[in-house]
């Protein structure tokens, strides 16, 4: 019985890197879509990213979410790029409806307008490209005008604060 104790330990202490869960592992090889984010001192406030396709007028196929579990609401963007060197969300209508369409690149439908995205992997190295279907999942996600546009633009308002979003979990999200 003692070997088979110390024989898991042993195990368990392979699979785990210094300051990481066995479970790190897995969110680590996560495809983009599936990987679940949390804020940090916020649980019940989440993020994720779902392919929806290419469009003619943007250049990524991901739109990215933030759900909040207080208001029962999940706010939908698009990325865009432009020229600019910072990658932009792109507010739209939510993409799981029954015939949504992105909208016009330089106008439409943009409930809660645009906002900064930072992505960065785990080591706080920002990425400067555009997610993309079949990359790597960004490790930690900041959008630092996320708490004034839900504070202002959200329909209820929403009370957010300015965190990181985390990879947490590694599995479908809930639509």
């Amino acid at each position: 019985m003692k070997v088979r104790a110390l024989c898991l330990i042993v195990a368990l202490a392979a699979c785990s890197a210094p300051g990481q869960s066995p479970a790190a592992a897995t969110i680590d090889e996560c495809p983009i879509t599936d990987t679940l984010y949390t804020m940090r001192g916020r649980p019940d406030v989440t993020a994720g990213f779902r392919d929806v396709g290419q469009h003619r007028e943007w250049a990524g196929t991901l739109a990215f979410h933030v759900t909040s579990a207080r208001s029962g609401r999940s706010y939908w963007f698009l990325f865009d790029q432009g020229s600019a060197h910072a990658v932009n969300l792109i507010s739209t209508t939510d993409v799981v409806a029954p015939g949504w369409q992105p909208p016009n690149a330089d106008g439409g439908v943009r409930p809660l307008g645009e906002q900064h995205f930072l992505a960065a992997d785990g080591d706080l190295t920002f990425a400067a490209a555009l997610p993309k279907t079949g990359a790597k999942a960004p490790r930690y996600i900041l959008l630092p005008d996320l708490s004034e546009v839900m504070a202002h633009k959200a329909d209820p308002r929403e009370d957010v604060p300015t965190a990181f979003f985390e990879a947490t979990g590694c599995g479908r999200q809930p639509r």
